[in-house]
């Protein structure tokens, strides 16, 4: 119950934070793609040879998910630590002039500190049953997701980049939990219950859940071809991380 309880937070302060991304760009995103124009001499991105170019683009992405303990105990009292891993990906996308839509592929294992998790409001001994002993069983996941991203030039090779989407999650592997009964209000006195319900038993989570992107970061172009996104946000969960990729 405790880890659901934490994935339904972030699932709802995610969706806010999309209503926010999806607001700046709706107004301007279908006129930026009604032109499919393309064929025109090449130039320097940002410049207005470039502004008039439909491109397509295909890119490989790394990108760190991370979940502070901080932030866990937004919806749980207790935590033994937060959830951190390294995932990859793939992206394609479509750009004209500044306006960018991209779909991307990535996998991310999202490792679980094992320990004990306890209740939101809660208190040992007092309160008998508020404690898990909880494990990372695989816990990862795929995801599937279509951003619209925007971009303003600082100088024809430097932009800042923003934008926000939204997408599926396919939850992979288990986080298992175990009923404990503690004696003192520290942790080391908490044992298995042998009366509780769930010994290693796997936390009933849905199979896909929502994919909320807010992101903001800065694109590299050292040629017309070229990118290379340093980018930070939300992708339901934060992340941070990089991209690179090459405009056809």
């Amino acid at each position: 119950m405790l880890f659901r309880l934490a994935l339904r937070g972030f699932a709802i302060t995610g969706t806010s934070v999309l209503a926010l991304a999806l607001a700046v760009g709706s107004a301007n995103a279908q006129a930026a793609l009604d032109d499919d124009s393309g064929g025109e001499p090449s130039a320097l991105p940002g410049t207005v040879d470039d502004a008039q170019k439909t491109r397509i683009g295909a890119g490989f992405r790394l990108r760190n998910v991370r979940i502070p303990e901080g932030m866990i105990e937004w919806f749980v009292e207790d935590v033994p630590g937060g959830v951190s891993n390294v995932g990859f990906g793939a992206e394609l996308l479509r750009r004209k002039g500044d306006f960018e839509v991209q779909f991307g592929l990535e996998y991310e294992k999202l490792t679980v500190t094992d320990g004990p998790w306890l209740e939101k409001g809660k208190s040992i001994p007092a309160e008998p049953g508020a404690v898990d002993q909880v494990r990372d069983d695989g816990f990862s996941w795929i995801t599937a997701e279509l951003s619209f991203m925007y971009h303003t030039p600082i100088v024809p090779q430097l932009a800042v980049r923003y934008g926000g989407g939204a997408g599926i999650g396919l939850l992979m592997g288990d986080v298992r939990r175990t009923d404990q009964i503690c004696t003192t209000g520290s942790f080391d006195s908490c044992n298995t219950d042998p009366l509780g319900e769930n010994n290693d038993t796997p936390y009933d989570l849905p199979p896909v859940m929502l994919v909320v992107n807010a992101i903001i970061g800065l694109q590299i172009r050292p040629t017309d071809e070229i990118y290379i996104n340093v980018e930070t946000g939300l992708r339901t969960v934060p992340f941070f991380g990089m991209s690179a990729g090459y405009y056809f």
